[in-house]
């Protein structure tokens, strides 16, 4: 009930002026809902993806906003939008008919395109000045081989991206070699759109050749400059080059000694006098790794079993930079006791170890308890890495159901790994090889003279961009007398040999137990099919066998299915494979590449 007296004027004006502002938007706002924006686009097929891909009104059609003056503004524009896209693609005289429909609440926007002839090349001229106009011929990059090596040749589609892309690739071979402070002074595509033809022309200056100065180092604090000097690979007034200062920074990172590196090269360094030098100095900073690491660690495989672990390292033995790594491995087949001092990398490239370990390790009802001692010398890049080495072994062997025996010999060892692949940690095309040599050369020092060889392969072949082929295969021989120590017989099976058996359970038969023999040969064929950039699926067949004659050395065979993860760390399968001479299901886990 309204009282009487009582003034309702304002309160009553308020409400009603806030009304009448809102009819606009309400009905603004119900006639967007109720209408619907719809675009078709009529062209030849790719274009037809660029089209929808990039048009501005594409974009805005499902925009809750949208009102039917603001739709016909995108609309008149569009055809202007399309002319544009097509440009890049090197169609300048486009036909494009265009109209606006309403029916039944459906605004529709069609566009028929009709792009015309393509943009052909016709000239090509590339321009060059500075230092690269005085140099020899032989030297790399030269104008001769930056001409021969751009990508848009006479008679090909003009497309702006592959345009931007031919000038990208012509400056970059300079700036990482040589000339580092090269650039573009001019550029330009004079489209005829008559002819139909593009006459492209692009001045480079490639500036003064740059040459490496000297070293400076920061962050040093418990290391030698050596350690930094001797990983150089960078002498001093040799020419610039991208590829040498990455492959510097590798090595410092891979030594394990720094926790970062950084390296600098101001290539637009001045003299004293205010003058460009030619000749840049390499500044590295370095921050280093603590001097003592201790690490514990559990895990399993199924070749060895249940696993612990403890390791100590000392980066710094005796302030000599000297690297001393150790480690206690207990696993249910295995007990290792192990200790190496690694020496920093000297001026020449050489890697110097010493090495000594224990080991008891039963396996198939063989037993073996083992020293070891040996040095080692390693040199060159990961590519193509070699070593020789000298070790002394001790073995005591028990067999069950046979006679015991020991063992001794001096050895003599040479190896070398070739690896050419796209990826060190998860590859999909190229190929791994290692060769690897150890005998006992006299008689005075082992029970024997012998000879081991070893050959290891391992390829990768993409089928398809989904589809990846990888095959492996492994010979080992030992010649000489029959007193070759057990470390230098080979059985096979398990994970990284023949799926479908066991570890080491293929083998020549010795009472009740499997111990090595003097000839080996495994292969494997495997197909992996990546269903997700990094989950895949595979299926293999793995064959072969160890004896101590070639006559006795008959494959047996192991087929399978498996899974495959793109791990940071390598590659990591689980499989499930059948061994067809046991008629045994197995389980294998392994990571990485066995390389």
């Amino acid at each position: 009930m309204i009282k009487s007296g009582e003034n309702l004027g304002i309160p009553f004006l308020i409400s009603l002026i806030l009304l009448l502002l809102c009819i606009p938007f309400l009905c603004t706002k119900a006639q967007a809902d109720e209408t619907s924006y719809q675009v078709e686009i009529d062209a030849p097929s790719p274009l037809n993806q660029l089209l929808l891909k990039h048009l501005d009104i594409i974009k805005w059609r499902d925009n809750p906003r949208m009102t039917p003056a603001e739709w016909q503004r995108v609309s008149s524009e569009a055809p202007q939008n399309i002319k544009d896209l097509l440009a890049t693609e090197g169609f300048f005289s486009p036909i494009i008919t265009s109209s606006l429909t309403q029916t039944n609440g459906v605004s529709l926007a069609k566009f028929k395109v009709e792009p015309g002839s393509p943009i052909l090349i016709q000239d090509v001229t590339l321009n060059f000045a500075g230092d690269i106009t005085l140099q020899p011929n032989e030297d790399q990059p030269n104008v001769t081989k930056l001409r021969n090596g751009w990508t848009l040749k006479s008679g090909m589609q003009f497309r702006q991206e592959d345009w931007s892309q031919a000038k990208r690739s012509l400056l970059a071979a300079l700036l990482i070699q040589r000339y580092p402070n090269a650039s573009i002074s001019q550029s330009s595509a004079t489209i005829n759109v008559q002819t139909h033809t593009a006459a492209l022309t692009v001045d480079v200056d490639s500036g003064a050749t740059i040459r490496f100065g000297n070293l400076s180092i920061e962050g040093l604090k418990r290391y030698p400059t050596s350690i930094v000097e001797n990983l150089n690979p960078i002498k001093p007034d040799s020419v610039y080059s991208q590829s040498e200062l990455l492959t510097f920074q590798s090595r410092l990172q891979s030594s394990g000694y720094f926790r970062s590196v950084d390296i600098k090269v101001d290539t637009k360094a001045s003299n004293i006098d205010g003058s460009p030098t030619t000749n840049v100095p390499i500044k590295v900073v370095v921050e280093e790794n603590p001097a003592i690491k201790v690490g514990i660690g559990a895990g399993y495989s199924t070749n060895m079993g249940a696993r612990t672990q403890l390791t100590f390292d000392n980066l710094n033995l005796l302030d000599h930079g000297w690297w001393l790594s150790s480690a206690l491995k207990i696993e249910q087949k295995s007990q290792l006791l192990s200790g190496q001092i690694s020496l920093p990398t000297t001026a020449k490239g050489y890697r110097d170890s010493i090495s000594g370990s224990a080991s008891h390790t039963s396996i198939q009802g063989q037993t073996i308890t083992a020293t070891k001692a040996g040095i080692k010398r390693a040199w060159g890049p990961r590519k193509r890495e070699q070593y020789v080495g000298a070790n002394l072994i001790t073995e005591h062997i028990n067999v069950d159901g046979a006679a015991s025996s020991s063992n001794h010999a001096a050895t003599l060892a040479y190896g070398i790994t070739l690896r050419h692949t796209d990826n060190d940690l998860n590859p999909t095309r190229g190929y791994l090889f290692n060769a690897q040599f150890a005998g006992a050369p006299l008689d005075a020092l082992a029970d024997g003279k012998f000879l081991q060889s070893y050959i290891k392969a391992q390829g990768y072949y993409p089928v398809t961009a989904s589809t990846q082929l990888i095959a492996r295969a492994e010979v080992g021989m030992v010649n000489g007398k029959n007193s070759a120590p057990a470390a230098f017989l080979f059985r096979a099976g398990g994970d990284q040999s023949v799926r479908g058996y066991s570890f080491q359970s293929l083998g020549v038969t010795e009472g009740s137990a499997i111990v090595g023999g003097r000839y080996l040969a495994t292969g494997s064929i495997e197909l992996v099919q990546w269903l997700t950039p990094q989950w895949g699926a595979a299926v293999f067949v793995d064959a072969g066998n160890a004896a101590n004659t070639l006559q006795e050395l008959k494959p047996v065979y192991g087929y399978g299915l498996g899974a495959r993860w793109k791990s940071p760390v390598g590659p990591i399968g689980a499989d499930i494979a059948y061994g067809q001479k046991t008629s045994e299901y197995r389980m294998h886990f392994n990571i990485g590449v066995a390389f």
